[in-house]
């Protein structure tokens, strides 16, 4: 009788362990953030078609490696508020099971690219000075590079499927003596919204699809 008393209640915890479980997406890397302070967070989502959400906190047992997205089982606990710090999260996230994990798609986009055609510049981009540039950073989520005149810097605020928003543009401001690539460059790079990736080559294209810039990869 004490027996099966004891299998009833450890089936009972076994369930109550799971109650309250949900699917949980990790993206490949983590992101620059601020909580209490300068810090790291997980990009997380709980389907597929949500846009990624920053995760102030780490997921206990989950052992992360950049690179890959996951799809994790999680239960979220919930603390005792009045005996955490004032800077701590009363929710705790923690690992059940590692349901997927997948490379991810968007690491070739990863690289520096040069860029070889400007939509609308008649005359080319094989002027005297240099070329622009464009290094896209998937594990900081962030892009960087020259015009051609000036170096520049952004955040990636959005990248899924075909789609690609990047965060206000901060750069320098010198003046060079002949702006007409980089400036070309620099307006066609604020209206990106989709990008297509066939081999060496990078296109960027504005809402309309409209082609803006095209890329070829450094070697």
């Amino acid at each position: 009788m004490n027996a099966c008393i004891v299998i009833i209640l450890i089936s009972f915890m076994s369930c109550e362990s799971d109650q309250g479980a949900q699917t949980l997406w990790v993206n490949s890397a983590k992101v620059d953030c601020v909580g209490v302070g300068p810090m790291q967070c997980f990009q997380i989502k709980s389907s597929e078609n949500e846009d990624w959400t920053n995760l102030y906190q780490e997921i206990s047992g989950f052992d992360f490696e950049p690179g890959y997205i996951y799809k994790l089982q999680v239960v979220i606990d919930t603390l005792d508020k009045s005996t955490l710090p004032a800077d701590k999260s009363y929710l705790e996230y923690r690992l059940l099971e590692v349901l997927s994990k997948e490379r991810d798609p968007f690491l070739s986009l990863h690289d520096i690219w040069v860029v070889t055609d400007i939509s609308g510049l008649e005359t080319g981009v094989a002027g005297s000075g240099p070329r622009p540039y464009l290094e896209i950073d998937i594990r900081s989520m962030s892009i960087m590079g020259s015009d051609g005149c000036n170096q520049y810097k952004a955040k990636i605020e959005s990248l899924s499927e075909n789609k690609i928003r990047f965060g206000p543009i901060m750069g320098t401001k010198k003046a060079c003596l002949h702006m007409s690539i980089p400036n070309s460059y620099n307006a066609a790079l604020a209206k990106v919204s989709y990008f297509k990736r066939e081999g060496l080559s990078l296109e960027f294209y504005n809402e309309n699809n409209v082609k803006l810039l095209t890329f070829k990869k450094v070697d």
